[in-house]
Parts: structure tokens; sequence; C-alpha cells
């Protein structure tokens, strides 16, 4: 059986998915930030009229080569431990990777050589200390909220799913289980054909071909014939609550339903940035953003705006050079060169980025705001600035509506005070033997 952890999983290649590839409407030092003009917008049936329905919480002020946020599809809801996807970001500048947060605070500088997400919500940093000895210097925030360099071990058991042509039947296996096993929840599930081995017991090995197509498949019953060349889907939530991506023939990205309805045509793009770390995703697949709530951020030419779960467009694919999904209300984008946060929805406000000293009485209270519609020219509701160059980082300074206690560093956990036990790690250039027939990663 193979294993993986979240502490050595992606150390020798993940690195290359950002430092190694061109992303459209990224900055790559050069100091040109223009996008290309070969792009146009033209409204379709889709687009709800011309009307921007976003604002600005930050305007465009801050300087980084991108700035990298998850969707969730990939966390797992019953064992979430960690919701730090959901509250911060991952800056990366310079070939070097941190944290920020959705006020434009840099919470962990941009020092490290990569990062991974977790299915239990968790996003970790790292530096390559020396791969020949399996020594990596780690830095996360835990469930706490405090900056750890301790990060849990975890074993891949992300589910992938089959169909079986003969029986009409789908199976499902997970990353770190040798075989697979009759599917039998009701949620529509990707799968792809496979060959199917009885191994006695209800357990199968599965063989797929090399370039396996992907339908849609729900009761055991096909809803999307297997035709698609690749497909991104929530690992763990129903479709119900993302959608699905399909990639067809032509290369383009569309969106559907549960019910195996389209909502967004195939002409969306591929996006490197969407990439979660090797744990939970593959490095060499480019996908596209799902939902995260009600928004959608779609690439269309290499250019962005937004959809909504009725797959109408809110803010017109060419507003944005670039952009994240929404969280708690609040979005990274990217314009003019510059990244800033917008305002789509309701926002949540759990500050998450105010280390209290613990030794205070004060508390922090949930606050929510609600949305305003607004054309691409809005009024900035809150400013800031914050710039990262090779050298440093400039962060403006915020104000605790909730209380005069000031915003103190992060609390550091002590690696030595902790009774779990460091994370397991493993060389990336080794090969363990593994006597299950080989599946390809779908």
């Amino acid at each position: 059986m193979k294993k993986f952890f979240c502490a050595a999983v992606c150390c020798a290649v993940a690195g290359s998915a950002m430092a190694g590839c061109s992303v459209p409407g990224i900055s790559t030092g050069s100091g040109n930030n223009s996008m290309s003009d070969s792009y146009s917008y033209t409204p379709d049936n889709n687009t709800k009229d011309d009307t921007q329905q976003y604002g600005w919480v930050m305007e465009p002020s801050i300087i980084a080569d991108n700035i990298i946020a998850f969707d969730g599809s990939q966390v797992d809801p019953d064992e979430e431990e960690n919701n730090a996807y959901a509250n911060y970001a991952v800056i990366y500048s310079d070939g070097k990777y941190g944290l920020i947060d959705y006020k434009g605070n840099i919470v962990i500088g941009a020092e490290y050589d990569d990062y991974y997400t977790c299915w239990c919500g968790e996003i970790v940093l790292f530096n390559i200390v020396d791969e020949k000895t399996k020594q990596y210097e780690y830095c996360t925030i835990d469930s706490s909220k405090q900056i750890s360099k301790n990060p849990p071990a975890h074993q891949d058991k992300t589910p992938r799913y089959y169909w079986n042509a003969d029986e009409k039947k789908v199976y499902r296996k997970c990353a770190d289980e040798d075989y697979a096993y009759e599917y039998t929840g009701k949620k529509a599930v990707v799968v792809c054909e496979a060959e199917f081995s009885d191994q006695g017991a209800g357990y199968y090995s599965v063989k797929t071909a090399d370039e396996p197509l992907y339908g849609l498949a729900k009761k055991n019953k096909l809803i999307i014939e297997p035709e698609y060349v690749d497909y991104y889907a929530p690992a763990y939530k129903g479709a119900g609550a993302t959608c699905i991506a399909l990639k067809d023939s032509g290369g383009g990205w569309g969106y559907i339903t549960s019910d195996g309805k389209t909502l967004i045509d195939f002409k969306c793009d591929g996006d490197m940035s969407t990439y979660n770390g090797m744990l939970i995703d593959d490095e060499t697949k480019s996908h596209p953003f799902l939902f995260n709530g009600d928004y959608l951020p779609v690439s269309v030419g290499a250019s962005y705006g937004y959809y909504d779960k009725e797959g109408e467009c809110i803010i017109r694919p060419g507003e944005f050079e670039q952009a994240r999904p929404v969280h708690n209300g609040r979005a990274w984008v990217r314009k003019d060169g510059l990244w800033g946060i917008i305002q789509l929805g309701e926002i949540i406000e759990d500050e998450p980025t105010k280390y209290v000293d613990p030794s205070s009485k004060t508390s922090t209270s949930r606050k929510k705001t609600s949305t305003s519609t607004s054309t691409s020219t809005s009024t900035s509701t809150t400013t800031s600035s914050a710039s990262v160059s090779s050298s440093e980082v400039s962060v403006s300074q915020w104000t605790d509506t909730q209380s005069d206690t000031a915003v103190t560093d992060p609390v550091v956990t002590d690696p030595t005070d902790t009774d779990t036990e460091p994370p397991v790690v493993t060389n990336p250039d080794t090969v363990i033997p593994d006597p299950t027939p080989e599946v390809p990663q779908v």
C-alpha cells in the first residue's frame, strides 16, 4: 500500500508548479504587466447585464508574482481540522512562498521554497534543508491559529471512481487503499471505464487505459458517457455544492451540475494557480476552480470574471487579470498589475489574523457586512498597501474595530513542546515497490 504524508509529499516536484510554469496574467519580473490584446469579450445570454457586481475591500495595491487561494473542493468537511485554506492565501514572490490574510496582512513572509494543502484544510509551507538526508523545515498555521513548525502527518485518502460497463456499477478506490469496492453512495461522481479483477470478499483490482475518458455516474447509472479527456471534481463534497468541471476534446473546460446539465459552456481555461499541492492534487494537470459558496472565478482567454450558481455571469471575463475563489465574502483579484481584494456576497468577519496576547482578556466578535452592487470604479471601503520584494515586506497597520488591543506577532509553537511525533518524511526520489496493480492517478 502506498502511503503519502503531508510533511513529505511535494518536496521534489511541487515547486515547479508555479516557479517553472508560465501563468497567464502573472508578472515575471520584466516589469511588463500588460495583458495580451488578443482577447475580446462578447456578452452572451448568460450575462446578467453590464453592471459589475462587486465592491473593493482593498483596492489593488499589493505587488506579488502571484497570490494563490484554494476553492476548498478537496477539503473533507467531515474531517476538517483547520480552516486555514479559507482564511489565508499563499503569496508568491521572487521564487518564495508565504501566507497573506484577507485584509492584506502578511502573516508569514515569503521565505519558503514550496507549499501544499491537505484535505484537513491546513496549508503547509516548507524549505528543503537537505533532500538527501530527508531534512525539511516546515511552517504552518495550526487549528488554534498559531504558527507551528510541526504539521500533522496524514495519508492520501483521495477517492477515485470507476465504471464497470459489464456490471453497470460504480467502484471506488481511495489513494491509500490497495483495492476498489462497489460504491453505493447516492452522489454523482466522475468515473472512467476500467478493467476489473475479482480479488474476493468484494474487492477488485482495477486497470484503466493510458488515456482514460471520463463521464458522470449516479446511483449506478451513467448520466454522461465517458467522452471527456479530463475532469476536476470535489473529492468529498457532493457536486451540488461545487459543480464538476469537465474538459472536452477541444481543450475547453465546462461546468456540469450533478444532474449532468451544462451550467457554463465549454469555453473556460485551466489555470496552474488552482494547484492544491501534491497530497490532494496532480501538478501535471491544469484545471479550473470549482465553486466555493455561491461564486466561481472563471478564466476565458486568460482573462478573468465571475459566475454565480445559476450559471449567470456577474463579473464579465476581462475585468481582472487574475481572480481567486471567494471566502467569507472576499476574493483576491489582480488588476493593472497589482493585487487587491473585492467583496462578493456577505462578508463574514472571523478576525483570523488577529493574534492577541494570551494574557489579554479582550475577545474579538464575529461580524457580518452586507454586500453592495457597484461598478468597476467603486469607491474603496477599506484601503491598505502591502508590497513584497526580494528583500522586504511592507504591510499596512490595521485598526481592530472591536478592541483597542494592539495586534501582536503570531505565537510560534515550540517544536519540542508537543506530544505529536514529527511528520514522517520520505525521499521523493525513492520509488517504493508496490505489489498492487498500477492504477493511473486520474
